[in-house]
């Protein structure tokens, strides 16, 4: 005997509960897109979002749209299982690093230091914008802003400027030229060298770079620096890398987060270095590009140059950060080689997931955060 279908008592049970959690904007709207794209109705959704809030992911209810998880021809129960939720990034990388190397992840101007120590390509740090006591060993200290002018009247336009302790590159600028005694920054904006320290710097430490320029295969379709993200676990015998990006500038956009609107962002073979897929948007908004959008170049099943060495440099820089054991590095390739951008402890999930398409939670990665001592039982 078929079963009734649930009265709209039991969808409007599911849907009030579903709205009163965390993150649900426009819950009714994004069920009928999904509805209209996939033929699911609004209770399966519901029922499918709760079982996957209850499971081992966590997931958040505009997680499963951005995801596209109502989509049967996408995913099946147990591919849905092992996406992660990305408020479990933090706690978890607590469990997968010793406090006190995680610190030096997030202050880059020390990173650097320790990076170049072990014999790593960094980018070149010209000059630090701080007023504090602290001192920055033989980089240019300018604690003012005549020290800014003086720097900005001689410095090789354009450099990178970003903050000594942020995340994403938020708050970073190019200063392009320095004429009339006011920086021309990106999108041609001008300050004044006290209206940068003031406004711009705002008592933060930033550091000043020469700006780092692609390899000549990279540069076909980046004008700014693109960087390959590899995520490592970091394991007692060997370094594992289950994940691995390339982040693309697109268009006017200075840096390659892909918060940056019209951003690109792949999924990369980690052996190979072959672009598998490559993505913009998110959720409703999710397209998948086989070429690059402006210059029509082919993205999907090209081999990033270099790949090799960026392995070997991946590798070298897991183990000199090895107590930090769940780790992403952001690493550029030039025309001179590898360089790293940047190191961070943990990594988002949600990088990982939009560009590949897959769950984060692969059979060893489960294994490796739970040696780790991540509990996905106790935290269900």
């Amino acid at each position: 005997m078929a079963k009734a279908a649930p009265g709209p008592a039991a969808k409007d049970l599911v849907t009030q509960h579903l709205a009163q959690q965390e993150f649900a904007p426009n819950l009714v709207e994004l069920m009928q897109y999904a509805k209209r794209e996939t033929g699911k109705s609004e209770f399966a959704q519901g029922k499918e979002l709760m079982r996957l809030r209850r499971g081992i992911g966590r997931l958040a209810v505009d997680e499963y749209f951005m995801y596209r998880l109502y989509d049967d021809r996408l995913y099946s129960d147990e591919t849905r299982e092992a996406f992660l939720s990305e408020k479990l990034h933090w706690p978890i990388c607590a469990k997968c690093a010793d406090p006190q190397w995680r610190a030096t992840t997030e202050d880059k101007w020390l990173a650097y230091t320790l990076l170049a120590q072990f014999g790593q390509r960094v980018p070149r740090t010209l000059a630090v914008v701080d007023s504090s006591q602290r001192s920055f060993a033989a980089t240019p200290k300018l604690a003012s802003a005549d020290d800014l002018a003086r720097f900005l009247a001689s410095a090789p336009l354009p450099i990178f400027v970003k903050p000594n302790a942020e995340l994403g590159s938020f708050g970073a600028i190019l200063i392009k030229r320095f004429e009339g005694g006011r920086a021309v920054i990106d999108g041609d904006r001008s300050f004044t060298p006290e209206e940068l320290m003031r406004d711009v710097f705002g008592g933060r430490t930033y550091l000043l770079q020469e700006v780092v320029r692609n390899h000549p295969d990279i540069a076909r379709f980046a004008d700014h620096v693109a960087t390959i993200r590899t995520m490592n676990l970091v394991w007692p015998d060997r370094i594992e890398t289950p994940f691995t990006l390339i982040k693309i500038p697109v268009g006017a956009n200075i840096a390659d987060n892909y918060w940056r609107k019209g951003n690109l962002i792949a999924d990369v073979d980690p052996e190979t270095g072959v672009i598998r897929r490559a993505v913009s948007g998110k959720g409703a908004e999710l397209k998948l590009h086989e070429t690059h959008p402006l210059t029509g170049l082919p993205l999907v099943g090209l081999q990033l140059p270099m790949w090799r060495e960026l392995r070997a440099a991946n590798e070298a820089c897991a183990r000199a950060y090895a107590p930090v054991r769940y780790q992403s590095l952001d690493i550029a390739l030039t025309p001179d080689g590898p360089a790293i951008i940047e190191i961070n402890s943990g990594g988002s999930f949600m990088l990982a997931q939009i560009a590949s398409g897959r769950g984060f939670l692969t059979p060893s990665v489960r294994s490796f955060f739970e040696a780790s001592g991540w509990d996905f039982k106790k935290h269900r």
